[in-house]
Parts: C-alpha cells; sequence; structure tokens
C-alpha cells in the first residue's frame, strides 16, 4: 500500500500521504507509527522499517481546511447530492454516481464581470469559479437553470457553496484511496458503512467538521 493515514498529536484523522513522506517524519521523529502492515517492511543498507500505515504527529498542528478546487472535489465536498433538487445518484454499487453530476456555478458564468461575480447571500465579490459559488447539480437541474442564477430560474439552493472545512479535505483524500484499510476505520469516525471509496465514494464520509 502507497498511502498512509496521517492522524495530529490528539490521534483527531489530518490526510492521506504518501508512505515515503510518512516514512521522512518517522526517520526525522516528527511522527510515530501507530499501525504498520503485518510483515511487510521498508529496507535500506541500515535499517528494515515496518511499513507503516497509520503514523502521528508528535506535536499538535493547527489544521485548515486546503484543498486543490476541481469537479471531482466539489461533489465530495457536497456528499454527492444535488443542491437544488436533492437527488443523491448512485451506481449499483452504492457508489457516488459522478456521470449524473455537474458542476454548477451559482451565479453563471456569463453574468461575470472581469471574472468575478457577487453572491448575495455572503454579500462579496469572488472569481466564478471558486468555491463560493461551485456547488454540486445533477444534469437535470443544471441544465432547467443553464445562465440564470437560481432565483432567476424560480429555483431553491438548499446549501449555500463554502470553503471545504477539514473534513471535506480529508474525505477529497479518502475518495482516492481505492480501498479503505481496515485499520484506519478506528481513526474515522462513523464511517461503519463505507468500505470503498475512489472514482466514487460508497456512501458519505460523515467526519464531524474541524474548521
Amino acid at each position: 500500500m502507497s498511502q498512509v493515514l496521517q492522524l495530529n498529536a490528539d490521534y483527531t484523522p489530518m490526510r492521506v500521504v504518501g508512505w515515503e513522506h510518512a516514512i521522512e517524519l518517522l526517520l526525522d521523529g516528527r511522527a510515530s507509527m501507530v499501525d504498520a502492515l503485518p510483515g511487510k517492511y521498508v529496507r535500506s543498507e541500515r535499517l528494515a522499517l515496518p511499513w507503516p500505515s497509520v503514523i502521528a504527529l508528535k506535536r499538535y498542528h493547527v489544521v485548515r481546511g486546503r484543498a486543490k478546487f476541481s469537479g471531482k472535489n466539489v461533489v465530495v465536498r457536497d456528499l454527492g447530492v444535488c443542491s437544488y433538487c436533492g437527488v443523491a445518484p448512485r451506481t449499483s454499487d452504492g457508489r457516488i454516481d459522478r456521470d449524473a453530476l455537474t458542476l454548477d456555478h451559482v451565479v453563471p458564468r456569463a453574468q461575470a464581470r472581469d471574472g468575478v461575480v457577487f453572491l448575495p447571500w455572503s454579500r462579496k465579490w469572488v472569481n466564478v469559479t471558486s468555491w463560493e459559488n461551485a456547488t454540486t447539480a445533477c444534469k437535470a437541474c443544471n441544465s432547467f437553470k443553464a445562465d440564470r442564477t437560481p432565483a432567476q430560474a424560480n429555483m431553491t439552493l438548499r446549501t449555500y457553496p463554502r470553503n471545504p472545512t477539514q473534513s471535506d479535505v480529508l474525505r477529497m483524500a479518502l475518495s482516492k484511496v481505492r480501498r479503505v484499510p481496515a485499520d484506519w476505520l478506528a481513526y474515522l469516525p462513523n464511517i461503519d458503512a463505507v468500505t470503498v471509496v475512489g472514482e466514487g465514494l460508497a456512501a458519505p464520509l460523515r467526519l464531524s467538521d474541524a474548521g
């Protein structure tokens, strides 16, 4: 396994990192081993270190939600639910059906001025393509809304788009893991129903928001 779950010093989940970075943190003394893969080692001429699965930082770090903006990450932030009609399309195996969902600019690009738009709910100007103006919509709602605001289309926006929280960032990282290892589950609260993540989440990861 090439990915390692990184915990904060209080054992709350932070992010998913590559095994090379995890080894670097361990050798530098900045992290300690929490769980290792049985019978597997990272070997060099001078050492044989158990292959890490979960590590924890030795000093607490204040974490703020930061993630690369993308349509896939917006869908993960929004738990795969259309922000207008509330439909949550899933594939036959229970994963989020990304093909049935789209990225919608709440204030459409056609109404942007020099690449920025005014958000009436927060009363500020933002880039037209940004976390605060992007939401998840099913194809039917996106097609009906077209180049209109929700008010102009007489549609209700169920939740306002927002910058991702740390829980969102962690969920985004987990969405790139093909299968969540069993030894991670003890550190990921309330995801008993989630056994597979990847191109689609088997179910929403309901992690408590941490920022």
